[in-house]
């Protein structure tokens, strides 16, 4: 396991920890070594972390453990479908710990990450002190349903037209015909065919985070050609849509069936009133079965961690409750 210095003068320590299966994740210590640790988990599956995901964290108070799941950012293989389930990304988190010799941690996401963090605190609740999420995913299939077949083609028709537009009438009768479809296509072994389809599934999903959403910025950003953008357009597009396709490798519903397994350990929640990614009811469900022990904040946004609201409430959450 190769350890690296990097420029930034908050990294500890980076590097790649084999977990097996032939993967190895990118992983950064950063901040304060002396506080206690934050686990932070990006969303996707597949988006991979990137330098805004710190400007939620204060590194002169704040211990955070970053790094990229399985098959995405700098994490090898890259797009790497093989060996990647969610009790694998479970499974890498408690081993990136070991091996940073952490014994308890506060545990935080949004989306995805979100999804990850009670599944994490759901199989070692010994280990999560406090959990502080955004943009709940809570692993149901009305949520794929309502990102694919609900009411976000109605608010995005443009986007939604572009996006079906591909898929043939057969396949459209329900939010898991569309994603194996697309999925299909993604993994296509011919490159030109994946990158094609994997540009327009994250074109997609970048039109419905975004409140301020503009049309001709984001098929700019999204579909613009460049190899980066490329690369991460297919690591999170063949990520997402397989994991779409094997309902996220767990049992429907399954965080609220077990939720009275982590309803001691504190929870800070905070979701954009205007989510079209990741209903908003699901925030208030888990609300609901978790009880006193959960912070629910709603704010004025969408879905996106970057939106000036939901930063808001992270950083107040991250300074008063993760310390």
């Amino acid at each position: 396991m190769a350890e690296t210095q990097l420029e930034d003068p908050y990294i500890n320590k980076s590097g790649h920890l084999a977990v097996g299966d032939g993967h190895k994740i990118y992983y950064e210590d950063w901040g304060n070594p002396k506080a206690v640790a934050i686990m932070h988990l990006h969303g996707g599956p597949g988006a991979g972390f990137s330098e805004s995901h710190k400007l939620i964290y204060d590194p002169k108070i704040h211990h955070v453990i970053f790094h990229d799941q399985r098959g995405c950012g700098r994490s090898t293989p890259f797009a790497a479908i093989k060996n990647n389930t969610t009790q694998h990304l479970i499974a890498d988190i408690e081993k990136l710990r070991q091996h940073l010799k952490i014994d308890k941690m506060y545990v935080a996401g949004g989306s995805w990450g979100s999804t990850l963090t009670m599944l994490y605190a759901l199989t070692y609740p010994q280990r999560a002190e406090k959990m502080m999420m955004w943009g709940i995913f809570l692993l149901r299939r009305s949520e794929i349903d309502y990102l694919y077949q609900g009411v976000a083609r109605h608010t995005l028709p443009e986007a939604w037209e572009r996006f079906i537009s591909l898929v043939p009438v057969k396949d459209r009768n329900s939010s898991q015909d569309v994603t194996n479809f697309y999925g299909g296509k993604i993994q296509s072994k011919d490159r030109k065919t994946a990158l094609k389809y994997a540009a327009e599934w994250n074109l997609w999903e970048s039109s419905v985070v975004s409140i301020t959403y503009d049309r001709r910025q984001v098929e700019r950003e999204v579909l613009g050609g460049d190899e980066k953008q490329q690369n991460f357009n297919l690591a999170i597009a063949r990520l997402e849509s397989y994991y779409f396709q094997n309902n996220c490798f767990m049992p429907e519903n399954h965080i609220l069936k077990n939720i009275n397994k982590i309803r001691h350990i504190p929870a800070y929640v905070v979701q954009g009133r205007f989510d079209i990614c990741t209903p908003p009811i699901s925030a208030l469900d888990l609300a609901k079965a978790y009880g006193k022990n959960l912070n629910l904040q709603i704010v004025a946004a969408g879905h996106l961690r970057s939106e000036q609201e939901v930063r808001s409430v992270l950083r107040t959450f991250a300074s008063t409750v993760l310390v």
